[in-house]
């Protein structure tokens, strides 16, 4: 499997923060995505099993006039990262942000092994570890029903809150990583997917593409910005839920030590904050018929009633191309 492990990493600065992890990945693969036009970042002399390093250029190359689907000027172009991963043959992609570092040790290891976790179907644990979930009474017959696809790791360091509340509670910001800790995400609930520190299996792939958001191919801007990752949990998460796949949140953590400022996050998140508060109602009203996470993300696409809207109208087509990679 270990071979199979593809690192995706999209960047707009330098890969710097790369030398911490270097005793960590050097027997995975990496796949840089730059967010600029041409690659002006140094990806050489990196201890990786291989390094293939992206940019624009390469994203029209590869999707012409399909192209402006993935975003420019914002971390959702990772999504380009996990196409190319999938290319390359990833069984299992983790994607990190330029501004992560170790917080705990083994995130590989532990990623993977929240991959291989199977979760129950119908009762939770109250012990905070799946892996010895089944205390005293919990039913045999309801264990290791349902395969873990997504392991959502955590941070410690600057949390990923929104701007909103970052600015109104900055004490909390400086928090020490908890005690290791994993939990599923029960089915049927929606979670904030952060992808600053996430893991996937390659059979959900087709579930992981991060909406357009920030700039256009020409430059202009999309009307929302910071809510990639959310929106694409929220598809994701809906999906997996049809088709009885498990998500894990917890360990292993990463110390954000963040590159961005609260103020200027606050004016690129306000419009994706509010449309949030509707969007989430709209994707758990869609009823799912479909097998595979690549029908049904199709399906999705077609079936949310999205605002009537540029935007929702250019985002469904976008969806519906993505899917059709697969």
């Amino acid at each position: 499997m270990k071979n199979n492990i593809f690192i995706v990493i999209p960047t707009i600065r330098n890969l710097d923060f790369l030398k911490e992890w270097r005793n960590e990945f050097v027997n995975c693969h990496l796949v840089v995505v730059e967010d600029n036009r041409e690659k002006t970042v140094n990806s050489k002399n990196l201890k990786f099993a291989s390094v293939t390093h992206f940019c624009h250029q390469d994203v029209e190359k590869d999707f012409n006039k399909d192209s402006w689907i993935f975003s420019r000027k914002n971390a959702g172009i990772r999504s380009y990262g996990f196409w190319k991963a999938y290319q390359l043959g990833a069984e299992v992609t983790i994607t990190l942000d330029d501004d992560c570092y170790p917080g705990e040790s083994n995130l590989v290891e532990k990623h993977l092994d929240n991959l291989n976790l199977k979760l129950p179907i119908n009762w939770v644990t109250t012990y905070p570890d799946p892996k010895w979930m089944y205390t005293r009474g919990f039913p045999y017959s309801n264990r290791e029903k349902y395969p873990v696809m997504v392991s959502h790791g955590l941070w410690s360091g600057a949390l990923d809150l929104d701007a909103k509340t970052e600015i109104k509670l900055p004490r909390i910001l400086r928090e020490k990583t908890y005690p290791p800790i994993r939990q599923i995400i029960p089915f049927n609930y929606f979670y904030p997917m952060c992808s600053m520190n996430l893991a996937f299996k390659r059979k959900v792939t087709p579930l992981m593409f991060f909406p357009t958001m920030g700039q256009k191919p020409d430059g202009s801007s999309w009307p929302y910005n910071r809510y990639d990752d959310i929106w694409a949990g929220l598809f994701s998460k809906k999906i997996m839920d049809h088709l009885d796949l498990g998500v894990i949140n917890g360990s292993p953590f990463v110390e954000h030590k963040k590159a961005s400022k609260p103020k200027n996050n606050y004016q690129n998140e306000l419009a994706g904050m509010k449309m949030n508060e509707i969007l989430w109602k709209r994707v758990s009203e869609v009823k799912l018929t479909k097998k595979t996470p690549k029908t049904c993300y199709i399906e999705l696409a077609e079936k949310i009633k999205f605002p009537n809207n540029e935007y929702f109208r250019q985002l469904k087509k976008a969806m519906i191309i993505w899917a059709n990679l697969f």
